[in-house]
């Protein structure tokens, strides 16, 4: 197995900011896409998209920025078009599927194409920090929707350091306490990032202008059936029913559970969680996946000393502290939001979930288990 994605963090080291002239008609959509969505010109602009796309010869980077493109696009059409049908034209839905094959996930908005591969630094001169941070790609626009998106880049690019860490002291079972301390300090650097949600991200603008858009098919009350993907011939036809974006489908927590032995019971949720990993990119659900067995057969053999044990439990307690983070969020982003306004649905998250009680019933499970 190899674990050099521990090392680098699950960003990925290329990312292409634009596809080839083949492409205009999609990149131009999608440069435009807020002002089309303001001006309900969603359906003709979808319409007037050429159909079938060559995509041999895309590299990983380029099908990730083609994926990226489809699926905003696939996404407001769906949630910023007048028309209650359900279909995505066969003029994005054949060459979305395409990429879709290709990538190993399905044609939907995931987190990878949200936040993993959304975003370039502002100034190449300067080392990567928060402000430094430019998304390329939004649906309405706004200081709100790029925050949002910039803080979960930028944890991700702090993860690298804490998932380094623990990778030398647990699977290397290099006994150094300093890898520890160093995991330690990131994760509390992670958290103190995001505290940092509210300074730009208003919980009544991402409410009614970002998260409407990000919803997925499956378990939405909007779609019970389902969306048909036209003329997509593999799927018969049939409506398909697949989640929509949601940190969930960050690899950066199920990796941390894994390597510190913090367990989840099995119930749906955690067929929730195990879900998620269809939507993630093929080499972050072999490296959980793998994870998830050393974690079972090998995690205790690792040796515990009485300082590593003190250390790692307060790496646990600060990763209980980010999901209890996560939690506060959910209740102030959404939940209050939804008391006086139903634009969007509170029942279940963007991914399809009850995420109030799963995200509750994640922090409980989040306790030290080596005291």
């Amino acid at each position: 197995m190899d674990f050099s994605i521990l090392e680098s963090g699950f960003l990925p080291s290329k990312i292409s900011t634009i596809l080839s002239k083949e492409f205009d008609d999609i990149e131009y959509v999608g440069n435009n896409l807020p002002k089309i969505l303001a001006n309900n010109q969603i359906e003709s602009e979808v319409l007037n998209l050429e159909p079938e796309k060559d995509i041999s010869n895309l590299g990983i980077d380029e099908l990730e920025r083609a994926m990226l493109l489809y699926s905003y696009i696939g996404h407001a059409y769906i949630w910023g078009n007048l028309k209650t049908d359900k279909v995505i034209p066969k003029n994005i839905s054949k060459t979305w599927f395409k990429i879709s094959q290709k990538l190993g996930r399905p044609p939907i908005l995931s987190y990878a194409s949200y936040a993993l591969n959304n975003w370039k630094l502002q100034d190449k001169n300067k080392p990567f920090d928060l402000e430094n941070i430019r998304i390329l790609q939004n649906f309405l626009g706004g200081m709100d929707e790029d925050w949002f998106i910039m803080i979960h880049v930028a944890i991700e690019y702090e993860a690298k350091e804490i998932l380094s860490n623990l990778k030398h002291y647990f699977l290397d079972q290099n006994e150094d306490q300093s890898f520890l301390e160093s995991a330690l300090e990131s994760i509390r650097k992670i958290n103190s990032i995001m505290n940092r949600m509210p300074e730009k991200c208003d919980p009544f603008i991402y409410y009614n202008r970002v998260r409407p858009y990000i919803f997925g098919w499956k378990n939405n009350p909007a779609t019970p059936q389902g969306v048909i993907y036209e003329e997509v011939v593999e799927y018969n036809g049939k409506p398909q029913l697949f989640r929509g974006e949601t940190g969930a489908q960050s690899s950066i927590v199920p990796a941390l559970d894994a390597l510190l032995g913090i367990t989840h019971s099995n119930d749906p949720l955690r067929e929730y969680l195990d879900e998620m990993r269809l939507y993630m990119p093929i080499e972050h659900r072999y490296i959980l996946n793998y994870l998830d067995e050393w974690s079972e057969s090998k995690r205790s053999s690792v040796t515990n000393q009485d300082k590593s044990v003190k250390l790692t439990n307060e790496i646990i307690k600060e990763v209980h502290t980010f999901r209890n983070k996560h939690l506060e969020y959910a209740r102030t982003y959404i939940h209050e939001q939804s008391l006086s306004n139903q634009n969007n649905s509170n029942v279940v998250g963007t991914g399809g979930t009850p995420f109030m009680k799963y995200l509750d019933k994640h922090l409980q499970e989040t306790v030290p288990t080596n005291d």
